[in-house]
């Protein structure tokens, strides 16, 4: 690679994507590899991902290979550290890191990625070959997708996609239908998905709203409910499926993402907090109800037609905040950030018909 020379003008054979470490903001960055697959469709596209944000990447036809990041107890620094090194055996041309923290940057810098693009922040500069300027502002009032497709501003793409590209099933993977049938519901039985867990527990509205939320649309509006988490989400989960019947509320066995996705496909619409699932939701054009609190859906929210979302939110003017809980606020008697304390079982129930309506 010529460093003299602007970077859109020279003929790029590879690039190194460091993603980003949860799975919402990963989903956000998969219209602007889509753009940058349009531009270079004769590149290698290579992707570093952490557990399980993998599974989703394996299936999408933009990416060539994907390469886990080690993460968990058992894999420190160096671990990381001897893992970006051995990668310098594939010669990258280009390398984006779409994280803002210095150990990202440090860590693509020692793949040996000829030309390395990421934002200025925590003084990676001397990091990276073409640093792109920001703001704390811009950080956090811009939206994911455009903050993400600025980092590559040296290619010159031309937009991120409007929409999402189908993802490929893998060898091993079940089908919908097997998992429908596994939680006793057949094939073209109508059903909303529900996801109550978050990154952080003073992220997620309260369990027991979204089990009275549950009985209402069972009671009120004849639905059918199939409750999505992780093994670790189980008891949260169990909590909100004692609000109904077995035969009313189901809970998704364990599937890998890909799977996962089919399911979301088949649900009429999707109801959750602000987290990496309310993408996965909105990735396959399934409706969407967020409900936000100390984020914001100007920053966040799901990448999809307006028609076919609906976010409940207090729009406190402290968000998108910190998140700091509870060192910049004051938590309610229930130990939850006001912005979702306030949000109420009749609001996000008007949500949903709302939603319904226009569907």
């Amino acid at each position: 690679m010529d460093t003299t020379r602007p970077l859109h003008s020279q003929d790029i054979q590879s690039f190194l994507l460091w993603m980003p470490n949860w799975i919402g903001d990963v989903v956000l960055t998969l219209p602007v590899i889509q753009s940058l697959r349009r531009a270079y469709p004769a590149a290698r596209i290579f992707v570093v991902a952490k557990s399980p944000s993998e599974e989703l990447l394996l299936g999408h036809p933009s990416i060539d290979t994907v390469l886990t990041l080690p993460s968990g107890q058992e894999n420190g620094f160096w671990q990381r550290v001897n893992f970006a090194r051995d990668l310098k055996k594939y010669n990258f041309d280009v390398g984006a890191v779409f994280p803002n923290s210095f150990g990202s940057a440090f860590l693509l810098s020692l793949t040996g990625a000829k030309c390395r693009l990421g934002y200025n922040t925590e003084a990676r500069d001397i990091l990276l070959t073409h640093p792109v300027a920001t703001t704390a502002h811009l950080k956090k009032a811009q939206y994911r997708v455009e903050y993400y497709f600025k980092i590559l501003s040296s290619l010159k793409l031309d937009t991120p996609d409007r929409n999402f590209s189908p993802l490929i099933s893998q060898e091993g993977d079940i089908t919908t239908r097997e998992v429908l049938l596994d939680m006793g519901l057949d094939e073209n039985e109508k059903f909303i998905t529900l996801h109550p867990g978050t990154s952080k527990v003073e992220r997620g509205w309260h369990a027991e709203r979204f089990g009275i939320l549950c009985q209402k649309l069972i009671k009120e509006d004849g639905m059918r409910m199939v409750l999505l988490g992780t093994e670790k989400e189980s008891e949260l989960l169990n909590r909100i499926r004692n609000f109904g019947s077995p035969e009313a509320i189901k809970i998704i066995p364990s599937v890998n993402l890909r799977v996962l996705t089919g399911l979301l496909r088949k649900s009429q619409l999707f109801i959750g907090n602000d987290s990496g699932m309310m993408h996965l939701a909105a990735m396959v054009g399934v409706p969407v109800l967020g409900i936000f609190g100390p984020g914001s859906p100007e920053s966040t929210g799901p990448y999809m037609a307006p028609e076919k979302q609906e976010t409940v939110t207090r729009n406190f003017t402290c968000s998108p905040c910190r998140q700091k809980f509870f060192k910049e606020c004051k938590p309610s008697p229930l130990y939850k950030p006001y912005c979702l304390e306030d949000i109420t079982v009749k609001d996000v129930h008007e949500g949903v018909h709302r939603l319904l309506k226009r569907l």
